[in-house]
């Protein structure tokens, strides 16, 4: 287990897309990205060609946990995810980055944001309900 005593948490421009690319090239990929490396390499496109949003939990400047926000078509509703490397789960930022992704959502008129849990196994699970309230108030 890994001692975490802050992370700092902020949106990601497209310049910090290496950060991410490295973040994800941690993961268990097993269940995330299953195969060689190329199937991260083909994600980050996709999610610069998205336009997504990209929001990483830096510890001593490297990005353990991120969550990415990918709008439809229609910008309106978008589908995120969060992932956690292994030795910083169980530290806060599942709740950390669902906050950033109701506050991005909020920011960008997102209304509906449907979010992925990296596996079952992990013990938080995201409020869906919290992240469809604020579309009604």
């Amino acid at each position: 287990m890994v001692v975490v005593h802050a992370a700092e948490i902020r949106v990601l421009r497209t310049t910090a897309i290496e950060d991410y690319h490295a973040h994800l090239l941690r993961l268990d990929r097993a269940s995330c990205f299953p195969g060689d490396d190329r199937g991260v390499d083909a994600h980050c496109l996709d999610l610069l060609a998205s336009g997504a949003i990209l929001i990483g939990a830096y510890v001593k400047g490297v990005m353990r946990a991120s969550a990415e926000i990918v709008p439809d078509r229609t910008a309106r509703r978008a589908e995120a995810a969060i992932t956690i490397e292994d030795g910083y789960h169980d530290r806060g930022f599942e709740r950390d980055l669902t906050a950033k992704i109701l506050d991005e959502a909020r920011r960008c008129h997102i209304n509906d944001v449907r979010v992925h849990e990296q596996t079952t196994s992990r013990s938080y699970r995201i409020p869906t309900l919290e992240l469809h309230s604020y579309a009604s108030a």
